[in-house]
C-alpha cells in the first residue's frame, strides 16, 4: 500500500491508488482575505457616553478565521489632557482641621499659563499662589501652613497607585505631598508636562481563549494585558486638539497579528479604546473607526 511522504504537502495536487481507493493528494485550500470595518457610529446600542468601550455583533459570522490584525484606525483628538477620566484634574489641601479639594473643571488645556490661572482662580479662596518658572518648573506659594497631597482620588481618599497620572505629576512635582510653611514657595523637581496621552492601547475581546498576550506592560492589575491589540502613538503636532488621527503602520500605529489554530469563528467582539494605564478614554462623544484584516480558510 502506498504511503504519504512529508515532501508531498508542497507539491501540486495528485491522484493515487491507495489500497481500493482513489485519492487526490496535495490539495491546499486558498485563503480568504476579508476586511471588516468597524465604526462605533453603527453599533446597534449606541450609547454616546461610552464610544470607546463596547460590545458589536458582526452582520456575518466569519468563520475558520487563521488570524487577524488591525490595519488602519481613525481617532478623534476629542479627549481632554486634564480631566476627571484621566484623574488628574484635583488634589487635596489640609490647613489645620480644614480640608479642601481643589478641582479644575474638565477641559483641554493647552498651554501652562491657562491652567496655572485656573488654578490661582480656584486657590485664591485659600491663600495659595502657583506660578511658572523659566525653567518650566512649577512654583506654589501660601500664606500659611499647609500641607497639599497629590496621591488622591476625587474624594480625597489616598490614591498612591494612580500618583503618576495626577495632576501633581503633571505640574512637576514628584512626591506625594508637601508641607508648606507661610511664605516659603516650593518648587516642582520636574518641568510642567500636561501634552496628555502619549499613546493609546486598542482591546479586542473576540471571545476566543486562544488569544494572546502579546503586549506587557508594567500595570500588572490593568485590564490592557489580556485583550490588548494595537498601540497608537499620539502626535499632537500634527493632529492637534479637534482634528482626527489616521494612524497606520506610517503614522503610529503598532498592530500585533493575532494567530489561531482550529476552527474559530469571529461575530461577537468587545472593543476598548485606553489611554496608558488602561482605562477607557473619554471621547466626549465622538465616534472612532477601525479596520481589521481577518485571515480565513
Amino acid at each position: 500500500m502506498s504511503t504519504f511522504e512529508n515532501s508531498q504537502l508542497f507539491m501540486e495536487p495528485t491522484t493515487g491508488q491507495y489500497g481500493n481507493h482513489m485519492v487526490m493528494t496535495n490539495v491546499h485550500k486558498p485563503n480568504k482575505t476579508k476586511y471588516i470595518n468597524i465604526d462605533t457610529k453603527f453599533r446597534d446600542d449606541y450609547d454616546y457616553k461610552q464610544p470607546a468601550n463596547y460590545q458589536i455583533i458582526l452582520p456575518e459570522r466569519l468563520n475558520e478565521i487563521k488570524s487577524l490584525k488591525v490595519t488602519n484606525v481613525e481617532i478623534p483628538i476629542s479627549f481632554y489632557n486634564i480631566s476627571n477620566n484621566m484623574g488628574n484634574n484635583y488634589f487635596k489641601i489640609t490647613n489645620g482641621s480644614t480640608v479642601n479639594i481643589i478641582k479644575l473643571d474638565d477641559n483641554q488645556y493647552n498651554d501652562e499659563t491657562i491652567l496655572i490661572n485656573e488654578l490661582n482662580t480656584l486657590l485664591t479662596a485659600h491663600n495659595v499662589t502657583i506660578s511658572a518658572t523659566v525653567h518650566n518648573k512649577c512654583t506654589i506659594t501660601a500664606n500659611s501652613n499647609i500641607t497639599i497631597d497629590f496621591a488622591v482620588d476625587k474624594d480625597g481618599n489616598t490614591d498612591k497607585f494612580n500618583f503618576k497620572n495626577k495632576l501633581g505629576w503633571c505640574m512637576g512635582f514628584r512626591n506625594l505631598s508637601y508641607d508648606l510653611v507661610a511664605g516659603t514657595p516650593i518648587t516642582s523637581e520636574c518641568n510642567i508636562n500636561i501634552s496628555g496621552n502619549r499613546y493609546l492601547y486598542l482591546a479586542i475581546d473576540e471571545f476566543n481563549k486562544g488569544n494572546q498576550n502579546s503586549f506587557v506592560t508594567p500595570l500588572s492589575s490593568s485590564m490592557i494585558n489580556k485583550n490588548i491589540i494595537s498601540r497608537i502613538a499620539t502626535d499632537f503636532n500634527t493632529y492637534p486638539y479637534k482634528s482626527i488621527h489616521p494612524a497606520n503602520s506610517s503614522t503610529g500605529l503598532l498592530s500585533d497579528t493575532r494567530s489561531y489554530t482550529g476552527k474559530v469563528d469571529l461575530q461577537k467582539i468587545q472593543v476598548s479604546l485606553l489611554n496608558e494605564i488602561g482605562i477607557p478614554i473619554e471621547l466626549n462623544g465622538q465616534d472612532f473607526s477601525f479596520c481589521i484584516e481577518a485571515i480565513c480558510e
